[in-house]
C-alpha cells in the first residue's frame, strides 16, 4: 500500500515511469524531456517568492524562463541544481532536440546521441548497468528527476523559498 508522502512526491514519476517502459527511443526522450522541463518550471516556481512575477518569469507567453535551456540555467544559478545535474539535463536537452527536430527518425544508436548520453552521469539509483545508450538515458534521467522532484516537495507552501534580501533606505524616522 502507498503512502501520502510517495503520492504526492513521486506520483507524477511513477506515472512518467510507467508511460515510458514502452515507448519507441523518440518517445522516450522527448517524455524524459518534456517532464523534465516541467519539473524545472514548478522547481523555479516553488523557489522564487510567492509572487505572481515568479510565475510570469516561468510561464506564459513570452516567459524568459519558459525554455528548457534557461530554465536549467536558472536552477543553476539558484542553486538547485548540482553540477552533475545540471551537465545531464543539458545533454538530455541536445538529445530531445535531436529527436525533436529530425525528421526522418532517429535512434539512441545514431553517433551524436550516443556520444552525448555517454557522456551523461551513472544513475546514483539504480545499482544495474546500463547495458544499452537508451536504458542509460533512461536511468540517468530517471535518477535525475527522482532527486528534482524530491527537492521540490522540501520547497514551496510555507517551507524553504529564496530568502527575500530587498532593502529601503531612507532619511526619514520611521513612523
Amino acid at each position: 500500500m502507498r503512502n501520502k508522502f510517495e503520492d504526492e512526491v513521486f506520483g507524477n514519476m511513477n506515472r512518467l515511469m510507467s508511460l515510458t517502459n514502452d515507448e519507441d527511443d523518440r518517445g522516450l526522450a522527448l517524455s524524459m524531456a518534456a517532464f523534465s522541463e516541467d519539473c524545472l518550471g514548478r522547481l523555479l516556481i516553488a523557489y522564487m517568492c510567492d509572487e505572481k512575477a515568479s510565475f510570469d518569469l516561468v510561464e506564459g507567453f513570452n516567459a524568459p524562463l519558459g525554455t528548457f535551456s534557461s530554465r536549467i540555467k536558472a536552477g543553476a544559478a539558484l542553486g538547485l541544481l548540482s553540477k552533475n545535474q545540471q551537465a545531464d539535463l543539458d545533454l538530455a536537452r541536445k538529445v530531445r532536440n535531436e529527436f525533436a527536430h529530425n525528421w526522418e527518425g532517429c535512434s539512441f544508436e545514431k553517433q551524436n546521441i550516443k556520444d552525448w548520453v555517454l557522456q551523461m552521469s551513472d544513475s546514483r539509483i539504480h545499482d544495474r548497468h546500463s547495458a544499452t545508450t537508451r536504458r542509460k538515458f533512461h536511468y540517468t534521467m530517471s535518477c535525475t528527476l527522482v532527486e528534482l522532484e524530491y527537492l521540490l516537495s522540501t520547497l514551496g507552501n510555507g517551507k524553504r523559498r529564496i530568502p527575500i534580501v530587498a532593502h529601503h533606505l531612507s532619511t526619514k524616522p520611521p513612523k
